[in-house]
């Protein structure tokens, strides 16, 4: 049953592309909005309390990319390989930037307007996921967009390099703090 499972599944090299992809978004936001604090802070905290609210950010960045990843692999394993596992770098890259990006543009409004736009949020998500569909599937089927996806995804790659180790050590701190 586990060898089916997995044979419906992307393999590793396809996985990783896009899970680059997630993460540049992720981590990219992350470290956007704690360069902006970090003057801030400056005045008023130590060295080891930013770095310990780095580290923070990063782990939940770290999870936050893993759930989303997982996310696309549960609609890689409920629709059939010809639609989706077959082409997944440039679908999965293509369904990642449309609702990833829509999520920032929403919170972007959401904390310029406040609590008021929040009654948009049920037509906004309507519209994220026939966008993220459409995004998905025209990415699979035009040959431009499958190359410029394949082409992002890879460039992307190079960047887990510093982000997979720095939250790996992250998360070393967070456990540390967390238990003594």
């Amino acid at each position: 049953m586990l060898s089916s499972i997995l044979r419906r599944l992307p393999k590793f090299d396809q996985i990783l592309p896009v899970f680059a992809v997630i993460a540049f978004l992720a981590y990219g936001r992350s470290i956007y909005i704690f360069l902006f604090k970090l003057p801030a802070w400056l005045t008023f905290l130590t060295v080891g309390e930013i770095l310990s609210v780095l580290a923070y950010g990063l782990v939940v960045n770290l999870l936050e990319s893993l759930l989303i990843l997982v996310c696309l692999l549960a609609i890689c394993l409920s629709l059939p390989a010809r639609w989706f596992r077959d082409v997944f770098v440039p679908r999965g890259t293509w369904l990642a930037l449309a609702a990833l990006l829509s999520i920032l543009v929403y919170f972007r409004r959401y904390a310029s307007l406040g609590p008021d736009y929040l009654s948009a949020l049920p037509v906004w998500s309507l519209a994220t996921l026939g966008l993220a569909a459409l995004a998905a599937f025209l990415g699979g089927r035009i040959r431009f967009l499958r190359a410029a996806a394949s082409a992002l995804a890879d460039r992307m790659t190079i960047f887990l390099f510093l982000f997979i180790p720095a939250s790996l050590i992250s998360l070393a701190v967070v456990i540390v703090r967390n238990i003594f």
